[in-house]
């Protein structure tokens, strides 16, 4: 694949390599403009991006201006800069640098089985390696590299190198994997691979990880609120024996279908008054509310009381949320 591209570069510019050239990179730019808009979706939300696909484009002159740029970028991503965004800009390679050691399996070369590497001759290699420095791991590598001459940072393990050797393994009559995935302990001492102390800490950190990122997904809620007193605002003394707080509520909704909201005591004997209703909140907004929270005297017993109040969606409890409830002590 890697061997044809260079030839098709190199050839002259006649009909079949305009048509390729051509479709190809009609091909990187469609590609491009659905990854932008998918990534500009992600942050500002898939409405505002339609709105600013089927509205006039002076309407949303910076979002169709985001658009383009990012579209530019990932077909330059596409087009010019491919290998070096794993060489030079992805850090994952740095990053795996520092995690391997003499145990980590890898693309490698079999330097003990391989060398003294030479050419096939007609006694059949006799005396030498079995690499016959053919070229052709250099020749398919996406970046260039030599294999041979150990692990390097610019592998991206596309395992390319290992098929073009196990081909010509294959032609001389040579075992296969000469280029395989090894360890430098499975090359020098010819041991089978092992769970090594290492391998166990890094996948108790990827469990833990997972284990985390697992329970933040299924215990997130459709919706979400906070309810705080107004700041400043003491209790409201009310006919009929009440004490009343009034509260500033926000609330989320991460659905992706509009929900008709409403607060509910659990106590019985609380009662709430709305100053600002929640009523519909549409898919992915949010809204404030306002509200009195009501109890007889003869339920307060301290100072500061806890209230619980249920968020609910249709018939269905969303939440139960805790909140305090000021008021005086003797009445």
């Amino acid at each position: 694949m890697v061997t044809s591209k260079k030839k098709l570069n190199a050839g002259p510019w006649d009909k079949a390599k305009v048509r390729k050239k051509l479709t190809k990179n009609v091909l990187f730019l469609l590609v491009s403009f659905l990854i932008a808009n998918t990534f500009l979706a992600y942050i500002i939300g898939s409405e505002n991006l339609i709105k600013i696909i089927i509205e006039p484009i002076m309407v949303h002159w910076v979002g169709f201006g985001s658009i383009c740029l990012f579209t530019i970028v990932f077909y330059l991503v596409y087009s010019r800069v491919r290998e070096l965004v794993c060489t030079v800009i992805c850090p994952y390679g740095r990053l795996q640098g520092v995690l391997m050691d003499e145990h980590t399996l890898v693309v490698a070369y079999d330097d003990v089985r391989g060398e003294p590497r030479g050419k096939l001759d007609k006694t059949g290699n006799l005396g030498r390696g079995d690499c016959v420095d053919c070229n052709l791991c250099v020749a398919v590598c996406p970046t260039g590299i030599d294999i041979r001459k150990g692990t390097q940072l610019e592998c991206i393990n596309c395992t390319m190198c290992i098929d073009a050797c196990d081909e010509v393994m294959d032609k001389i009559h040579k075992p296969r994997n000469l280029i395989g995935y090894f360890s430098e302990e499975m090359i020098r001492s010819k041991k089978k691979p092992s769970f090594t102390t290492r391998m166990k800490g890094y996948s108790s950190v990827i469990v833990v990880l997972m284990t985390v990122l697992c329970y933040f997904i299924f215990s997130r809620t459709d919706m979400d609120i906070t309810v705080m007193r107004s700041a400043g605002m003491l209790y409201q003394e009310q006919p009929n024996g009440y004490i009343s707080n009034i509260y500033n509520a926000d609330i989320t909704n991460k659905a992706s279908v509009s929900r008709t909201i409403i607060l509910k005591p659990v106590d019985p004997y609380v009662q709430i008054k709305y100053i600002q209703a929640p009523g519909v909140i549409t898919k992915g907004n949010d809204i404030k509310t306002v509200f009195f929270v009501f109890i007889p005297v003869n339920k307060i017993h301290s100072l500061k009381t806890d209230v619980k109040l249920q968020l609910i969606a249709g018939n269905k409890v969303i939440q139960t949320i805790t909140t305090e409830f000021v008021a005086p002590l003797n009445n």
